[in-house]
C-alpha cells in the first residue's frame, strides 16, 4: 500500500506520532505530549506530518536539542536551549504549557527562544485547552504571526503574509495574555478563524490527510518495530496465529 496521500484516523495519528518521537530519542510522555499536538493540528484542517517532520528531523539530525532551561526576566518568563542548538519545538510546548499551570500570566509573559516550529507549540497549548492567551513570533522569513486562542470554541491566526502557518520556523516565541486591547498586533493581516466544533467534525467524518512527508514520519515510527527473529518471537513479540495465541 502506498503511504502517499492517506487518510488515516484521529487515534492512528496519536498511534504513529507517538512512535515517530520515541523514535528520535524523545521521552514517551513528551513523544504522547507530542501526538496529542498532532492530533489538533489534524482536527484543525492541517497535515500533522507536514507540519511535525522538520522538528523530528533537527532531533535526529542533532541540530536541535531537548534541553531545555528556565529563568525569570524583568518581564516574566524565559524558556532557552540550555546547549548551543535549536530549541526543539516538541520539548519547547509541554514546557510551556507546565509553565502556564503552574505560574499563568498574572505576572507576565513567557518568551521562548530560538524554537524550531513554532506552530507545534500552539498546538500543544490548543490540545491542552489553554485559553485566553496570545502566541506571537516572527520567523526567519521575517513573516510575522500571531495565533489568539480566544476560547474553548474558536481559534484565529493572524499573519503578516499569506505563506502557510505550518511552515513558519526558527523564531522567538512570546505567549501573553490576551485581552481586546492588544488582540491585534499586525497591522492589515491577513486573519484566518477557526471554529473548534466544526473543524472537529469535519475530521470525524473525513480522515485526517497526509500527504509526501507521511513517509518519513511513518520512517522514524518504524524505529520502534522490533525485528522479526526466533529471539524475539520467543519472547513475545509478534501477533499470534490464532485467536488463543
Amino acid at each position: 500500500m502506498s503511504k502517499n496521500g492517506l487518510t488515516i484516523s484521529l487515534n492512528e495519528v496519536l498511534f504513529y506520532f507517538t512512535r515517530a518521537g520515541f523514535g528520535v530519542n524523545v521521552p514517551i510522555g513528551v513523544s504522547e505530549d507530542f501526538a496529542r499536538g498532532n492530533i489538533w493540528i489534524a482536527q484543525n484542517g492541517f497535515d500533522p506530518s507536514d507540519c511535525s517532520i522538520l522538528a523530528l528531523d533537527n532531533l535526529d539530525s542533532q541540530k536541535s536539542s531537548l534541553s531545555i532551561q528556565f529563568e525569570k526576566s524583568k518581564d516574566g518568563g524565559h524558556l532557552f536551549c540550555s546547549e548551543d542548538k535549536v530549541l526543539s519545538a516538541i520539548q519547547a510546548s509541554v514546557s510551556c504549557v507546565d509553565w502556564l499551570e503552574f505560574n499563568g500570566l498574572d505576572g507576565g509573559e513567557l518568551k521562548v527562544t530560538h524554537v524550531d516550529c513554532p506552530l507545534l507549540v500552539v498546538s500543544v497549548l490548543g490540545a491542552n485547552q489553554c485559553r485566553g492567551i496570545k502566541v506571537t513570533w516572527t520567523d526567519r522569513s521575517k513573516n510575522q504571526y500571531q495565533v489568539n486562542l480566544n476560547d474553548d470554541t474558536s481559534w484565529e491566526i493572524i499573519a503578516s503574509s499569506e505563506d502557510p502557518i505550518l511552515h513558519s520556523n526558527y523564531a522567538d516565541v512570546i505567549i501573553s495574555s490576551l485581552d481586546s486591547s492588544n488582540k491585534t498586533s499586525i497591522s492589515n493581516g491577513h486573519l484566518k478563524k477557526f471554529n473548534i466544533t466544526e473543524e472537529k467534525l469535519k475530521t470525524l467524518n473525513n480522515g485526517v490527510n497526509v500527504g509526501d512527508k507521511w513517509p518519513e514520519i511513518y520512517e522514524y515510527f518504524s524505529r520502534c518495530l522490533v525485528k522479526s527473529s526466533a529471539e524475539s518471537r520467543a519472547s513475545g513479540a509478534g501477533a499470534g496465529l490464532v485467536d488463543n495465541d
